[in-house]
């Protein structure tokens, strides 16, 4: 995250780059750049950044935006209008954050955020190699700087931040419905109930329990049919198989 600055552009008002400061430390990212703001330093902007407030202070001011990216190797744009540069990939900050895992580890990544009205302009996006776009209602896509910021910087601290999650399930492992683990359920506890270990008046508590022990992330759906495979043999071994002798009651 050392390699990776959040550049604001013109920015309108200095709490929102508190705001955006408070957003960039939570995700562990500390190099703010300032390029032409109408406001830095006040009070409103103070209290916005709160404990971030070091990022704020230390943050160089640019002319242009050329001077703040020109040691990166990657600079990535932002847009709330999706569509508007026809010669550019827009990205999601999910899809984007594996790319700046890649180049971060030894290279400048600039992540560029536009004013509060109308955001980056044509020549500003041009000089981005790549846009991100972030995903939300058509009723209302425009986002406050600061949450902009907040979840691009998400989407980097989870992805190169947080460790990998392995897949706990075999490659071949099939996920049940939940209507199926309601219907292995039903059918445990229907059968619990005719041999007499559950009490028909009341087997909530007992299923309950069940459910808990049984119901894992790691049932699969051969687990289900597995499991009513054996209650459908004890309500056969109930009906028909305990008036037959041992030696036939494997073999229904």
């Amino acid at each position: 995250m050392e390699n990776i600055s959040i550049v604001l552009v013109g920015t309108l008002y200095g709490g929102n780059i508190g705001s955006a400061a408070r957003a960039m430390m939570n995700m562990g990212i500390k190099d703010l750049r300032l390029v032409k703001p109408e406001e830095i330093l006040t009070e409103e902007c103070r209290n916005m950044a709160v404990n971030a407030w070091s990022i704020v202070e230390s943050a160089p001011v640019y002319s242009f935006l050329g001077e703040a990216v020109s040691g990166s190797s990657m600079v990535i744009g932002t847009t709330c209008q999706r569509g508007r540069s026809q010669k550019v990939r827009e990205y999601a900050p999910r899809e984007l954050a594996h790319l700046v895992k890649g180049m971060s580890g030894n290279s400048r990544v600039s992540i560029v955020f536009g004013p509060e009205r109308g955001g980056l302009t044509e020549k500003e996006l041009a000089e981005c190699q790549y846009l991100i776009n972030i995903p939300s209602s058509p009723k209302l896509p425009t986002l406050n700087l600061a949450q902009a910021v907040l979840i691009v910087c998400y989407e980097l601290f989870t992805c190169l931040e947080q460790p990998e999650v392995e897949d706990i399930h075999p490659p071949d492992f099939e996920y049940p419905t939940q209507y199926e683990r309601a219907q292995m359920f039903s059918h445990i506890e229907k059968t619990l109930v005719s041999i007499g270990f559950l009490s028909s008046s009341n087997p909530s508590h007992i299923m309950l329990s069940l459910k808990r022990l049984l119901g894992g992330e790691l049932l699969s759906r051969r687990d289900i049919s597995i499991m009513r495979g054996i209650m459908s043999r004890m309500e056969w071994f109930v009906n028909q198989g305990g008036d037959l002798p041992p030696e036939k009651v494997r073999r229904p």
